[in-house]
């Protein structure tokens, strides 16, 4: 957000309103019956189940893979799966696949989808059943040649997944999930795209309270919140996570501006807009609860902010901190408090991490500290390094840091023609696929390299020390789920 030399800003004020939602059945179930969600209140075990798909106890990972064929030429194919935990590591053939069923990928992407897919997907149990849930937001094409938003919740089940129901098109693009009244149920949250500089109109924020049901994903209630502060912000960036310990979910909400944007010439501005803002989760819905130290850009400090990447208890404090990117290459973490992030531990400097927003956040030693992933183009912007940056009781350390290549783990070759990127790394992921409490720390990688390889994924093996560099596995892309 550019500096405003003459004002100091302060907590940005908006309305909450609490709001029924009623939606439309619109659901799909392969043949079985949609168990009807029991109330919070029937829970017994107080614990939320937030990546376990096919509820055997150990986490999953959704991954949206993308491959060729070993040869020059060809369309993309695309295979959006669910890998599976298992003693021993995950057996490829036993993947849940949803691109085939469930969600199609945007019918544009055939040439490039690092840079044309906007499709995103993520895990939480949002029917209450004890199975993890996948909501996938993609585009549909049609006839005409328009597309259109496509959002759905592909539900878990221990026999694979049991079926599908699409949202109502009027529903706000799924962003999280996330247990924002402390209910013991997992929510959905949803976010308006922001507007632009010349429109100025709220930006709602609705939550989605869970259990939902499978008939149309209705809710119990719902929440809305105006995030873009009357059209003077425009959320990009949010992360969710219980940032002040107090057993629930809230969101930190980050805008983007361009450098000349014309609402910094206007002298209507408010003097309380702020560019980003901690909304604190609470039974009657999120409520704003000031600035974020080191995200919020501050008038009056030539101080570097960074902008939202991940979430994650990187200090083992029970109080969720924040990976963000300052500029280009640089990180920083931000760490929760009880009174919110950025207010107690300082900020941690990460050094220059590449391109953080390709992310990822689990335990890959098994310390009880969450550890980072990140991915940049390397030294010379030709072969992809990802670098890990383990967690401790003092936060993230870059003195911790351990960098892997595709020379690291013997990989060998090379770009496959002059200036070309192999792109090693990108796509990550961090999950205990062996069951043994260590994290898997999974790199995407499309074999852009000489001799040209298959596209696919190496599972690194969590150690003690990190993700080992010599105890790992391949496995191609489009085998996962091939039975």
């Amino acid at each position: 957000m550019p500096r405003r030399r003459t004002r100091r800003p302060a907590v940005a004020l908006v309305c909450l309103c609490v709001t029924t939602l009623l939606f439309a059945g619109c659901s799909g179930d392969d043949g079985k019956s949609a168990p009807v969600p029991p109330s919070p209140a029937q829970r017994d075990d107080g614990e939320v189940n937030r990546d376990d798909v096919n509820g055997d106890g150990h986490p999953d990972a959704v991954v949206n893979g993308w491959y060729k064929e070993p040869k020059p030429g060809g369309d993309w194919h695309n295979n959006r799966f669910v890998v599976l935990a298992a003693p021993g590591g995950p057996k490829p053939g036993d993947a849940f696949r949803l691109a085939e069923r469930y969600a199609k990928p945007d019918p544009r992407v055939t040439s490039s989808p690092i840079t044309y897919d906007r499709s995103t997907q993520f895990t939480g149990d949002l029917d209450d059943d004890g199975h993890a849930d996948v909501v996938v937001r993609n585009l549909l094409s049609h006839p005409s040649g328009k597309y259109t938003p496509d959002q759905r919740i592909v539900w878990g089940d221990p026999d694979g997944l049991a079926g599908v129901t699409k949202l109502p098109a009027d529903v706000l693009p799924a962003t999280a999930a996330g247990d924002f009244d402390g209910d013991g149920a997992l929510d959905l949250l949803t976010l308006a795209e922001p507007g632009s500089e010349y429109d100025r109109k709220p930006q709602p924020a609705t939550v989605l309270y869970g259990p939902l049901s499978r008939d149309g994903g209705a809710p119990r209630t719902t929440s809305t919140i105006d995030v873009g502060q009357q059209g003077w912000v425009s959320v990009a960036h949010a992360v969710v996570g219980d940032f002040d310990g107090d057993g629930r979910d809230d969101l930190v909400a980050k805008s983007e501006y361009d450098e000349e944007d014309v609402r910094f010439e206007d002298d209507d501005m408010p003097e309380d807009v702020i560019d980003a803002v901690f909304y604190r989760g609470t039974p009657q819905g999120l409520k704003p609860a000031g600035a974020v130290p080191g995200i919020t850009n501050q008038a009056d400090s030539q101080a570097p902010v960074g902008k939202p990447v991940a979430a994650g208890d990187f200090d083992g404090d029970g109080h969720a901190d924040i990976l963000a990117q300052v500029g280009f290459s640089e990180a920083v973490a931000v760490y929760g408090s009880g009174e919110g992030p950025g207010r107690g531990r300082a900020a941690g400097d990460l050094g220059k991490l590449g391109v953080v927003s390709a992310a990822a956040v689990g335990d890959v030693n098994g310390d009880g500290y969450d550890d980072i992933a990140t991915q940049s183009p390397g030294v010379d912007r030709r072969i992809g390094e990802v670098a890990v940056v383990l967690g401790g009781k003092d936060g993230l350390d870059p003195a911790r840091t351990v960098k892997i290549d595709r020379y690291t783990i013997g990989l060998g070759g090379s770009p496959e023609h002059e200036g070309d990127r192999d792109f090693f790394g990108w796509d990550l992921h961090i999950a205990d696929l062996d069951t043994d409490g260590r994290d898997e720390l999974l790199i995407g990688t499309f074999g852009f390299n000489k001799p040209r390889k298959d596209a696919g994924y190496w599972i690194l093996r969590g150690t003690k020390d990190g993700p080992s560099k010599t105890d790992h596995r391949f496995i191609k892309t489009k085998d996962f789920g091939e039975n």
